[in-house]
């Protein structure tokens, strides 16, 4: 019997709600204990789906890796462009900053996996390292666009290196990041303003 639009559709919506269940729990395990520590076994019992269905969906600890890397990327674009808006130039770098570290320390565990997943790559397989890379290189990308169009513009000093600018911004922001989910004892507050102190001391155009 053919199947209908309607029976495709919640099929394929019945897939996206079991793959966002099974994102969700490897999330929540990997921030609280590691991709190493945890299994697809445990993924599956936190999201209430076979080991069979979570092997099925992603194979491997690689290739959920890079999976999480993908949503989590998803996740940073949408709050960006919601937090930043019509913002340009050393605003928007500014804003960046503040969205970065704000999404680290939030609520939602999504916002910082990928720190933990970063660290845990530099002493793993080229896979797992690549989907990190890949993120660094969109990070650095998006704020070298920034920076290039806030020269344009004049709201940021000509003479800036635009690169090797934005290749530091996201080091400070990854280092303060880990520090910020070691020591809850660090201000939000105070690392923001760090983070801001830098940005305005080398892109501010002069007086």
């Amino acid at each position: 019997m053919p199947t209908s639009d309607s029976s495709r559709r919640t099929q394929a919506e019945r897939r996206a709600d079991s793959e966002q269940r099974l994102i969700q729990a490897s999330v929540e395990l990997i921030v609280e204990q590691g991709l190493e520590n945890t299994s697809l076994a445990d993924i599956g019992r936190r999201a209430g789906a076979s080991h069979a269905l979570v092997n099925h969906r992603f194979g491997s600890k690689d290739d959920l890796a890079a999976r999480i890397i993908e949503v989590a990327t998803e996740y940073y674009a949408r709050m960006a462009e919601d937090r930043v808006g019509r913002l340009r130039g050393l605003d928007a770098v500014l804003e960046i900053g503040d969205v970065y570290l704000d999404l680290v320390v939030g609520a939602n565990p999504l916002g910082r996996v990928h720190v933990i997943l970063w660290s845990e790559a530099i002493a793993n397989s080229a896979g797992r390292r690549g989907s990190q890379m890949e993120w660094d290189r969109q990070f650095r990308d998006f704020l070298t666009g920034l920076i290039q169009r806030g020269i344009d513009d004049g709201r940021i000093r000509p003479d800036v290196a635009v690169s090797e600018t934005a290749l530091t911004i996201v080091g400070i922001l990854r280092g303060i990041a880990m520090q910020l989910m070691l020591d809850e004892g660090i201000s939000l507050a105070g690392a923001k303003d760090l983070v801001r102190s830098f940005v305005l001391a080398e892109l501010r155009p002069s007086a």
